[in-house]
C-alpha cells in the first residue's frame, strides 16, 4: 500500500510518548513517518514531504528549519509562540493542581516550587499549583532554576547551580513538599538532599512530572510524579497536522490535554509529621513493614532516639502507638493485594508482613470486622455494582 502522507518527526529533546502518540495516529492513518532525527540528531537538510511534526524547543537551528519549510507544520508545545506554528499542548495549570492536591492529602503546610528553566510551561505549573494551595491559605517558596534560559539559549554553569539550588533547600523549613517542573528537576532535588543529609520523604517531599518510568524507578528513592499524557498530545498534534494537510476550513484548535493522575512512589509516600525522629520513624517503618519480625526497639534505632521520647513524640504526632503504625500499614497491603489478584491467602500474608496465614486472620478481622477470604469476596460482589 502507497502510504497517504510523509511526515517528518522533528522530536529530538523529548519524551518517548510524543513518539507514541504519533505513531499511533500514523498507524491509523497510513502515514509514513521519517525518523532520522531520533537516531542521528541533525537536521534532515533537503528532506521533502507533506509535514512537520516539531517539538523545537531551543535548539535555534531547529526552529529556522521548520520556520522556514514549505510544508503543514504541527508544534507539540505552547514554549515557542514566537514561531508563529499552530501547536497541541497539555493542562500545565491541571498539573500543578494534582500536585497540590496530593501533597494536601498528605498533610503538608509547606510547599517549594522548583522549575526546569524559566519559560512560560513551567510558570503555568507554578500558577496551578500556587493557586489550589493559596485557596488553603498556604504560601510558596520559589527555588532557583535548574538550568538559566536566556533569549532561547542556555547559560549556565551546573555546578554552581547545584550550590545555589543546594543553599536553598538548606534554608527551607522542614518538612516541606517541593513540587518539580519533571522527573529530570525531582532527580536533581533527590540528588542535593542526598548529599545534604535531608530525608526524603521525612523532611523533604518530592513531585516530578512526565511518570518516565525509567528515571522515576532507577533512583535510590523512587519518585511520585504526576502523569502528563505525553502520547495524547502527540496523537492530537497528529490529527491537527492531518487537517492543516487536508486544508480543511475552520478545524477546531485542540483542547489542552488533560493529566491523567499521579503514580505514588517512595518519594511521597508518609504523612507530614514535624518530629524528625517520628517521621524518620515513618520512614523506616514503611520500608521495612514486611519483615515478619519488625519489633520497636530496631525502628527506635533507627531514629536515634530513646524509647520512651520518641514512644511519646509518636503518639502525639500520629495519634498511634508505633505497633499500631505497623499493624495499619500491614492491613494496608493486605486490603490491596486482596483487591488486585487471586494470590492464595498464605502468599498475602508473607507479602504483608505476616508471620503465617493464621496471623494475617486474626489481625484483619480484629482491624476491619472480616477475615481476609471474606474481604476479598465482598470486594469481588461490589465490583458489577461499581462498574454498572
Amino acid at each position: 500500500m502507497i502510504p497517504k502522507r510523509n511526515v517528518l518527526l522533528a522530536l529530538t529533546t523529548t519524551h518517548h510518548g510524543f513518539y507514541r502518540g504519533v505513531a499511533r495516529f500514523a498507524r491509523e492513518n497510513n502515514w509514513h513517518l521519517t525518523t532520522d532525527m531520533l537516531y542521528a540528531a541533525t537536521i534532515p537538510r533537503g528532506w521533502k514531504g507533506d509535514g512537520i511534526i516539531s517539538h523545537v524547543g531551543y535548539w535555534k537551528e531547529l526552529a529556522n528549519f521548520v520556520r522556514s519549510a514549505r510544508c503543514p507544520r504541527v508544534e507539540l508545545t505552547m514554549v515557542r509562540k514566537d514561531l508563529g506554528l499552530p501547536y497541541v499542548d497539555g493542562d500545565h495549570r491541571a498539573i500543578g493542581r494534582l500536585a497540590a492536591q496530593h501533597f494536601m492529602e498528605r498533610g503538608y503546610r509547606r510547599f517549594a516550587w522548583f522549575p526546569f528553566t524559566n519559560d512560560p510551561l513551567n510558570d503555568e505549573r507554578r500558577a496551578g499549583f500556587l493557586e489550589t494551595i493559596a485557596k488553603e491559605g498556604f504560601g510558596l517558596v520559589d527555588l532557583p532554576p535548574l538550568h538559566e534560559l536566556r533569549e532561547f539559549t542556555w547559560r549556565e554553569n551546573w555546578a554552581k547551580n547545584q550550590e545555589r539550588i543546594a543553599r536553598s533547600l538548606e534554608a527551607l523549613p522542614k518538612p516541606v513538599a517541593v513540587f518539580c517542573y519533571n522527573d529530570c528537576a525531582a532527580a536533581n532535588i533527590l540528588n542535593v538532599c542526598q548529599k545534604l543529609g535531608i530525608a526524603v520523604p521525612e523532611q523533604l517531599a518530592i513531585i516530578g512530572v512526565d511518570n518516565d518510568e525509567l528515571l522515576c524507578d532507577a533512583v535510590t528513592i523512587p519518585l511520585t510524579s504526576v502523569v502528563h499524557d505525553l502520547e495524547e498530545v502527540g496523537y492530537q498534534g497528529a490529527l491537527l497536522l492531518e487537517r492543516l494537510m487536508n486544508r480543511e476550513p475552520n478545524h477546531p484548535k485542540p483542547p489542552l490535554i488533560a493529566p491523567k493522575g499521579i503514580v505514588s512512589r517512595r518519594s511521597t509516600d508518609m504523612p507530614s509529621v514535624e518530629h524528625l525522629g517520628v517521621a524518620r520513624a515513618l520512614g523506616y517503618i514503611r520500608q521495612h513493614f514486611e519483615k515478619s519480625i519488625l519489633q520497636v526497639p530496631e525502628i527506635v534505632a533507627a531514629t536515634g532516639m530513646s524509647r520512651r521520647p520518641l514512644e511519646l513524640a509518636f503518639k502525639r504526632e500520629t495519634g498511634r502507638t508505633i505497633n499500631q503504625e505497623i499493624a495499619r500499614i500491614r492491613i494496608a497491603k493486605a486490603k490491596e493485594l486482596l483487591a488486585g489478584r487471586k494470590s492464595p491467602i498464605a502468599a498475602i500474608a508473607k507479602e504483608s508482613g505476616f508471620v503465617r496465614a493464621n496471623h494475617l486472620n486474626r489481625v484483619f478481622r480484629a482491624h476491619t470486622g472480616f477475615s481476609p477470604g471474606s474481604y476479598r469476596k465482598k470486594l469481588k460482589e461490589s465490583r458489577p455494582s461499581e462498574s454498572s
